[in-house]
């Protein structure tokens, strides 16, 4: 058996209602899930997705140990989007002797999720686990593409042990590096260092205003659609849609919920982190309700899912080409006949890289199509196209 073989080993079951959840409505979430209790782990063959709990906060001042339990009991009631949306809830991964062993917990168990293909909702616990996950995807030596949801940009002094404030710091700049992009949703400009914003421009990283989104939400689908692993700190959300965020600016509850759906309809997408539930502060459980809506309209998302690239049947799609006149090379988009979604492709700069097959074909938007045809270059085009090289 290898390291990544079992990993029920990692968990302890439900217990209480949660273990035993009935309702004489079925078709409920709760109802369709195989839970961990007592002795018996989930069957995970044939499972839609699979949700964690990971109950370790300790490096933060923020304690949420009973957080995943208390967003189960709000998951648990609501009706499922579809009766044959089979799930599994493999209970939760306790705070080990240290961090470091929750850290390797997770990492093991996000590994052998991802070799089987199975989606998985990680209810955390504070943000600085989703270094934990990302080595999850390092363990199996895959370049991914991460997005973190969040209002700060977390890319803190990299010699100082993790923490929520330098975990994207430990991703960026650990070596070897299997990071091909990252991107941020909804920082706030008066929490972004110019130093840290500088570093991601040198670096070709994505981030995008929330003024930007609240605007126009649908540019962070095709964003979405390019990562393996999203990651939502809930203090991103503004304190009128949840309490005990604290924020006076931030994502309302539909916007998160939409973010949710845009993550579970991405093909690519088999992590969604969910961190920073303060549970303490959040007496009536508002934040909880919001976090289970949010879970909701993820596995809606799956249901979405439809698997299509562009170069796997090339008659479902119409394939545009743009001349720039600056270049040699024609710009070529690709639109699907079933989704109306955009694709764009970029040359290979260096034949045989590690990141080339799977990153020169980009999700991009119809606005990056009528950029180009205006004639500017789409910024998503250059910062892969400096990436691959």
């Amino acid at each position: 058996m290898s390291w990544v073989d079992d990993i029920s080993y990692f968990f302890t079951p439900l217990r209480g209602a949660l273990s035993d959840y009935h309702n004489s409505e079925g078709n409920r979430i709760g109802n369709l899930l195989r839970i961990y209790n007592k002795e018996i782990f989930p069957d995970l063959e044939g499972v839609k997705y699979v949700v964690i709990g990971v109950k370790d906060s300790r490096r933060s001042a923020i304690e949420n140990v009973e957080a995943p339990d208390a967003i189960r009991h709000k998951f648990y009631q609501l009706f499922s989007p579809s009766s044959g949306m089979i799930g599994a809830d493999l209970g939760n991964i306790e705070a080990g002797d240290t961090p470091e062993d929750t850290d390797a917990a997770l990492k093991q168990v996000i590994a052998h999720l991802t070799t089987r293909r199975i989606p998985a909702v990680v209810l955390g616990g504070t943000q600085e686990l989703t270094f934990a996950i990302h080595q999850g995807y390092e363990a199996l030596e895959v370049p991914v593409n991460h997005t973190i949801v969040d209002s700060k940009i977390d890319l803190g002094e990299f010699r100082d042990r993790l923490s929520p404030d330098n975990h994207l710091s430990k991703i960026v700049l650990h070596d070897p590096s299997y990071l091909f992009n990252l991107t941020v949703l909804g920082y706030q400009t008066y929490y972004a260092d110019p130093a840290v914003m500088e570093l991601m421009d040198k670096m070709y990283f994505d981030y995008v205003r929330l003024g930007e989104l609240k605007s126009n939400l649908a540019a962070c689908e095709p964003l979405l659609r390019n990562s393996d692993f999203v990651s939502v700190d809930m203090m991103c959300v503004k304190n009128d849609s949840a309490q005990g965020t604290f924020e006076p600016n931030g994502f309302d509850g539909e916007s998160i919920c939409r973010i949710a759906r845009y993550t579970g309809m991405s093909d690519k997408v088999s992590t969604f982190g969910i961190f920073n539930y303060n549970v303490k502060e959040d007496s009536d459980r508002q934040q909880a309700t919001l976090i289970a809506q949010m879970m909701w309209y993820f596995v809606e998302g799956l249901l979405g899912r439809v698997k299509e690239f562009p170069l796997v049947k090339k008659q479902n799609f119409l394939e545009y080409k743009v001349q720039l006149p600056e270049y040699k090379e024609d710009l070529v988009f690709f639109k699907s006949k079933r989704t109306d979604k955009w694709w764009m492709k970029i040359p290979y700069v260096v034949q045989g890289s590690r990141f080339a097959d799977r990153h020169h074909l980009m999700p991009c938007s119809y606005e990056d199509y009528q950029r180009a045809g205006r004639g500017e270059m789409p910024d998503i085009w250059w910062k892969t196209y400096q990436k691959l090289g």
